[in-house]
């Protein structure tokens, strides 16, 4: 039963190679599109920042009590004071902010009061916001000033409001420190992958044979059902498993490229040693063997394309929302939840991940997994022995 299913495994995989759109769609394009989406946006977002930066705002400061708070404003951005600004000239403008402290400021400054302060900005503009977000900065560094002299007038300092001083340690060990983002965002990619690079061959390799008519060609040769379908799903998961592999790589060209716009210096990628990757790879093989034999199995269903693409959609949907939702979960401690296809191999890559690695929850995601795949090569079979549904092609 093997060889025969590895003969159909081969010619299918001969097949889909010997396209280069096929290749380029499979391998390089995962590869290549990671990188160059977080190399964009990372390079718009720099210039952006640059752009604000290098700014000119128009202000307008009324009852400003002192000039300590314009010179600690000018040092967070470049502006110029114009006294013409009203509401509407912000609500027109990018670049207008109004300051416009209580009327007597002074005399509350003075006096040790507290000063009362309003900011009109328009949040529907970046330029502005960022703007008002620096007015804000320069007021609480205003404020600061302002409460240090207060207390200084007691013979106290801004430290001596804190009579509690915080140390962390951080007592994860050294390999796992990091790790959180990398957790959060590889299990999803490759989810999301595994899908997506399974579901058109899946579907052209079982509706679209049938709509081919080289499906009935297949099962009248004296080969079981069950090699056709092992061969089948072998086919499909390799070429998922690629999918994932090269987006895999892809993904961390893009964690090099993406710069502290995307947190890159703040991740591990040296946590991803020999054996976590091992690790992975073996979690991915059954992910992508499951998510395989299920297409295969809907698309043997379906008449056409068209229709198989309708009873995958809700699936990889579900996958998405799944991966969205467990982005930031632990993995939790009930071994029951290892049982749960897909959800276990999301705990399990982001254990690995992280290096709190559990033997116990890795067992019961390969033997559920093993076991779901199995019952979907059984129907599978049960499908291609049945002649009123591998007859339905073109209907």
């Amino acid at each position: 039963m093997l060889r025969d299913a590895l003969i159909i495994f081969r010619k299918e995989l001969k097949n889909v190679f010997k396209d280069g759109r096929t290749i380029f769609a499979v391998l390089i394009l995962p590869m290549l599109i990671m990188p160059i989406i977080f190399f964009v946006i990372n390079t718009v977002s720099s210039s952006q920042v640059r752009t604000f930066e290098n700014t000119e705002y128009r202000l307008k400061l009324i009852n400003v009590p002192d000039e300590r708070f314009t010179s600690i404003l000018g040092e967070l951005i470049k502006f110029v004071q114009v006294e013409e600004l009203d509401r509407e000239s912000v609500l027109n403008s990018d670049d207008s902010i109004i300051v416009e402290f209580a009327p007597d400021s002074v005399k509350r400054v003075q006096e040790g009061v507290k000063v009362d302060a309003k900011l009109y900005y328009k949040s529907t503009s970046r330029a502005s916001s960022f703007a008002a977000q620096m007015v804000h900065s320069a007021l609480s560094a205003y404020s600061s000033v302002l409460l240090a002299d207060r207390l200084s007038q007691h013979g106290l300092t801004l430290a001596d409001l804190n009579p509690v001083e915080v140390e962390r340690e951080d007592v994860a060990p050294e390999e796992s420190k990091g790790t959180e983002a990398l957790a959060v965002l590889i299990p999803y990619f490759l989810l999301i992958y595994i899908f997506s690079g399974s579901m058109n061959i899946g579907l052209d390799t079982t509706a679209g044979e049938k709509e081919r008519g080289s499906m009935p060609v297949l099962l009248v040769n004296q080969v079981s059902r069950t090699s056709i379908a092992t061969g089948k799903i072998l086919y499909v998961m390799t070429i998922a498993v690629l999918n994932s592999i090269f987006t895999f790589i892809g993904l961390m060209i893009a964690f090099r490229l993406g710069g502290p716009a995307f947190g890159a210096g703040e991740l591990n990628l040296s946590s991803l040693s020999l054996t976590t990757l091992a690790g992975l790879f073996a979690t991915l093989l059954t992910m992508a063997g499951l998510a395989a034999s299920l297409i295969v199995l809907l698309g043997s269903l379906a008449r056409n394309i068209k229709e198989g693409g309708g009873y995958i959609l809700p699936i990889y949907i579900f996958a998405i929302v799944l991966g969205v939702a467990t982005m930031q979960m632990e993995s939790p401690d009930n071994p029951l939840m290892y049982f749960i296809p897909l959800l276990n191999s999301i705990f399990v890559m982001k254990d690995i991940i992280t290096v709190q690695f559990v033997g116990s929850r890795f067992v019961f995601m390969v033997f559920s997994n093993l076991s779901y795949i199995s019952v979907f090569v059984y129907l599978l079979a049960r499908v291609f022995n049945s002649e009123k549904i591998m007859d339905s092609s073109g209907s």
